[in-house]
């Protein structure tokens, strides 16, 4: 059982430093404007969060099928060394889940703002090709008169 606790603790610590780097470079990516590699990048990082999440209900089922609720009561059935060394791990896994919070959230917030800039050059850019004039030429090349108020039908009765 402690082979299979301390693999776990292993693999999810470095597991959240993998997810660490990944959140960096796509904040990079971000910044350097290169949407389609943010796309390949966020489908790795949906992988790997869905691997640590798998990891982390395997080390639960484990302590549970041990007869253990949760990890405390398992630690503290070890030795002073022994327990230092899980403790250490766990601290690392802790570490590394805040640190990818907190860039997953300057992500979040950068592409947002991203997201924001787009569309209000967009709108400013349909505002400069859109006649200022009601009345325009229409498609066919003939002159038109634009009512001021929006109609549905137009005709006589």
């Amino acid at each position: 059982m402690r082979q299979i606790t301390l693999g776990s603790l292993v693999r999810q610590a470095r597991g959240t430093e993998l997810l660490c780097q990944l959140l960096r470079e796509e904040h990079a990516l971000l910044r350097a404007g290169q949407p389609d590699a943010v796309a390949g990048l966020e489908m790795s990082i949906q992988e790997l969060i869905r691997q640590l999440v798998r990891e982390r209900e395997s080390l639960a089922d484990a302590l549970q099928r041990s007869g253990f609720g949760k990890l405390g009561p398992f630690l503290e059935g070890l030795g002073e060394a022994e327990r230092r060394v899980f403790e250490t791990w766990r601290a690392k896994t802790i570490a590394g889940e805040q640190e990818s919070a907190r860039q997953a959230t300057v992500n979040a917030d950068l592409a947002m703002a991203l997201w924001k800039q787009s569309g209000a050059l967009l709108s400013h850019f349909q505002n400069q090709v859109a006649p200022k004039e009601r009345n325009t030429y229409t498609a066919k090349g003939t002159w038109r008169d634009r009512t001021a108020t929006a109609t549905l039908v137009r005709g006589r009765f």
